[in-house]
């Protein structure tokens, strides 16, 4: 029986080059994204190249919405293996002329959307000794004002994968986090999206790093 992983906040590039290498490992793919067209090409260019993907859309920002996606896709399973949380809200703009409810609804997406999603997978991942990934950059420990919504949330995913880590490895859960440093570029020998993906591939297989910097 294949194994299922479920990538939240799905898309091109990074998204996408993960998608493929566990795909490569014989995984079947769920996809979540708030948009449903580019949902809908994601989805169909796997399936082109022989993947099992099933796909949901839905804000990772609103609990609700995405509970009930990840139910919906979860029904087409035998449960989840791995999960990669890869919403963010990316945006430039100064940290004092944030308004309080921008900062709140893009802490949702951020932060809080990943947390939801551990709560409803929780008991998928206990039981099949499944990984919960997160992406983080360096704005979690550089953070730059003019990026400061995203600065505060990039630190607290890092904080929430090192809070998990030690807890839920007893449990049988692996938590790891990749940590960019740099932006993403296809014709990088460091981080173009195919290298990040292995990455993420070496967390999962190895299961002894809470995180990796690259």
């Amino acid at each position: 029986m294949k194994k299922t992983m479920l990538i939240i906040g799905a898309g091109p590039g990074l998204s996408y080059a993960v998608a493929e290498k566990f795909a490569s490992q014989e995984f079947n793919i769920g996809l979540i994204s708030r948009k449903t067209e580019k949902l809908q090409a994601f989805k169909n260019e796997l399936e082109a190249k022989g993947t099992t993907v099933f796909s949901a859309a839905a804000d990772a920002g609103d609990a609700a919405l995405l509970e009930a996606a990840i139910h919906t896709i979860s029904a087409n399973t035998d449960g989840f293996d791995v999960i990669l949380y890869n919403a963010a809200v990316i945006k430039a703009r100064y940290i004092l002329e944030e308004s309080s409810e921008d900062l709140i609804r893009e802490f949702a997406i951020n932060v809080a959307g990943a947390v939801k999603s551990l709560q409803v997978t929780y008991d998928d991942l206990k039981k099949r000794n499944g990984a919960f990934l997160l992406t983080s950059s360096n704005l979690a420990t550089d953070p730059v004002a003019a990026y400061g919504s995203l600065s505060i949330g990039k630190a607290a995913l890092r904080n929430l994968a090192y809070q998990l880590h030690n807890r839920l490895k007893n449990e049988g859960i692996y938590v790891g986090l990749l940590t960019i440093n740099g932006e993403i570029n296809p014709g990088s020998d460091t981080r173009s999206p195919a290298v990040l993906a292995n990455l993420f591939w070496k967390l999962y297989s190895d299961r002894n790093q809470v995180e990796i910097q690259q």
